[in-house]
């Protein structure tokens, strides 16, 4: 039988094995075992796997920079190191804004730069231009991750152990901020996000979402909790802060209530719509712990752009409400956003919005040029201007010249106002916030936002203190 025949021919010519290399290998392997030495890239990458680098660049609004400084705690309490070079980083995040054209092209200049700077690290692109155009972003090479606004909060998870957890799993929870800001003079808390109103420029709607307020005991705990820490300044920040509302509270009471904890700081409002500020918010005014200091966008002078704009209030309206809050604190730091080149406004139009702000006295001006933004009534108006021509209300786009040489005459008017302002304090006393504190030279800003320096001090960083500014 076959199986027979097999064995007596191993026998008769016995077969022997041939060692290969690796044979002799595993061999020399069981009897001296080897034992892999680390190298220094080994040891690197070993680190990086556990605690990696990441790099968070930041554009936008103050309250874009407080989910900014939230990430950053997020992610530090995530085992993630944080570094200001790209180049050594695992992971680059990017929070984005979108108010204008300016900033999308800055943004998408910070992700080609990322890459260019770093093709290995993975760039996450959150905020509000990740929001409202996710897809063009996707195209753009290095992008591991967009994240949108209601998911920003979730990145430090998003990216756990290199891996993507599916967002629709996540909470979506726009206050979920870690409030660890321990790299801040100055604390930031978000009450608010999202806006109901339907200006005929903005984007922001579309970015935000629709308004939200954060439960008042969380936020009030929260301020707490940083007063605590030692801060001396609580910035309360949102895109509509005055429609705060929540358990049945207003902002009003909000605002009450923490002015009313106990502890050496003041707040500040970070800006407020102007139909939010009437007489009772203006009282507020009087507290000492009320900081001198109200933003309050007007966007243009004109009465016909105002209504163009959808803005909701007059120029009249407008000085009436801070004419309120000057009464009750006349050294008040009053500044304010300005729209230039809104289509239609003209050369008298422009005018009539100089007279104001120099009839306002306003301390400090943002000033914006006008920008065509997606999906806005504007630009649906503009696409229909042909058809309107007849009309001498049509809308017109202004030349971007004549937009810059208009920018210019209201530079000069700011300048000269911010100077005016800063003369009519000098020598009175306010308080101030020590922002950076080096060789016993402390650099700060006062709660009229006024910056200074002061040598030989020995105050905190973040620390609340009396000075009077000088003559």
């Amino acid at each position: 039988m076959k199986p027979d025949i097999v064995p007596y021919a191993d026998h008769v010519h016995p077969r022997t094995k041939v060692s290969t290399k690796m044979d002799i290998l595993s061999s020399a392997n069981h009897v001296h075992p080897r034992t892999k030495v680390s190298t220094k890239m080994d040891i690197l990458s070993s680190a990086n796997h556990v605690h990696p680098r990441t790099k968070v660049i930041h554009f936008g609004c103050r309250l874009n920079q407080f989910e900014t400084d939230g990430i950053k705690a997020n992610l530090q309490e995530n085992s993630h190191s944080l570094t200001e070079d790209q180049r050594e980083a695992n992971y680059i995040v990017i929070n984005t804004c979108t108010v204008t054209n300016k900033a999308d092209y800055k943004n998408r200049a910070a992700i080609r730069r990322a890459h260019k700077l770093n093709p290995d690290a993975k760039i996450i692109v959150t905020g509000c231009y990740a929001t409202t155009d996710a897809e063009e972003i996707r195209q753009m090479p290095g992008v591991y991750r967009v994240v949108s606004n209601d998911q920003k909060h979730n990145i430090a998870n998003i990216l756990k152990n290199g891996s993507i957890t599916a967002t629709e799993e996540i909470p979506n929870d726009r206050f979920h901020y870690s409030a660890n800001h321990h790299f801040k003079s100055r604390a930031t808390l978000k009450i608010q996000d999202g806006c109901n109103k339907s200006c005929s420029y903005c984007k922001i709607p579309q970015a935000r979402g629709r308004g939200v307020s954060r439960d008042f005991d969380e936020t009030l705990n929260a301020a707490r909790e940083l007063v605590d820490s030692g801060y001396g300044e609580l910035v309360l920040t949102g895109i509509n802060i005055g429609w705060y509302e929540a358990n049945g509270r207003t902002f009003y009471k909000l605002l009450e209530t923490i002015l009313g904890l106990s502890g050496n700081f003041h707040v500040r409002i970070s800006s407020i719509e102007p139909g939010d500020v009437t007489e009772q918010f203006a009282a507020f005014y009087t507290h000492e712990k009320m900081a001198k200091f109200l933003h309050i966008p007007v966007q243009s002078g004109s009465k016909f752009v105002l209504r163009t704009m959808r803005r909701g209030y007059t120029p009249q309206t407008f000085m009436r409400r801070i004419e309120h809050v000057r009464k009750i604190c006349p050294d008040i730091h009053i500044g304010t956003d300005v729209i230039v080149g809104f289509p239609s406004e003209g050369e008298a139009e422009f005018i009539e919005t100089l007279d104001f702000c120099r009839n306002a006295d306003f301390a400090n001006i943002h000033i914006f040029p006008f920008s065509k933004r997606r999906n806005t009534p504007i630009v649906d108006w503009l696409e229909r201007r042909e058809k309107m021509a007849k009309d001498k209300n049509a809308y017109q786009e202004i030349n971007g010249n004549v937009i810059r040489e208009r920018i210019g005459r209201l530079i000069e008017l700011k300048n000269k106002m911010a100077i005016a302002y800063a003369q009519r304090v000098a020598g009175k006393e306010f308080w101030a916030i020590a922002e950076h504190v080096k060789n016993g030279a402390v650099e700060y800003l006062t709660e009229n936002y006024l910056r200074g320096r002061l040598d030989n001090a020995s105050f905190k960083r973040g620390e609340r203190f009396r000075i009077t500014l000088p003559a």
